[in-house]
């Protein structure tokens, strides 16, 4: 059963009664998959994160690091953070502090932000936190990808069906 072209629509019942059969669909096989509750009444996508933060590295989070009078400046104006240091890479740090608790503030409770603006910031964040802790700070100050671009542009140029 169907619920998006591509996206197989699995009954709890049967997730649960071969749920490691589920998750190795999910995982193994690439195979995204929305696990259906009541009929339609609880539903919630499963998908393997390597493949979600692959699809969430357009999200790029941006920081913009300027002088000011007696330190540096780092901020993230999407979330409306900023921090300083007084070198490049402490302010760069201290930025990376900040976004790490606003990441633990807004999923810790995220029944609040899902019905506030801030709900856009969910892929932003989901790509910092899932993201290995050691590669977190290089995603505030990353280089514009040529692949990127470069599928961009394949996709563009793509023949329509």
């Amino acid at each position: 059963m169907s619920l998006l072209p591509g996206i197989e629509r699995v009954p709890f019942n049967e997730a649960k009664s071969n749920f490691s059969g589920f998750v190795s669909d999910v995982v193994r096989k690439h195979a995204l998959r929305v696990l259906d509750r009541g009929r339609g009444q609880e539903q919630l996508l499963a998908i393997p994160v390597e493949d979600l933060l692959r699809g969430l590295a357009a999200c790029r989070l941006d920081a913009l690091v300027s002088a000011g009078e007696r330190s540096l400046i780092a901020r993230l104006p999407r979330f409306g953070l900023v921090a300083s240091g007084d070198t490049f890479e402490r302010a760069v740090d201290a930025l990376h502090d900040e976004l790490i608790d606003y990441c633990e503030d807004f999923f810790s409770d995220f029944d609040f932000y899902r019905h506030t603006s801030r709900i856009a910031h969910l892929p932003f964040l989901l790509r910092f936190a899932l993201t290995p802790p050691d590669d977190r700070r290089a995603l505030l100050l990353e280089e514009p990808a040529e692949e990127s671009a470069a599928a961009a542009s394949e996709v563009s140029s793509a023949p329509t069906r």
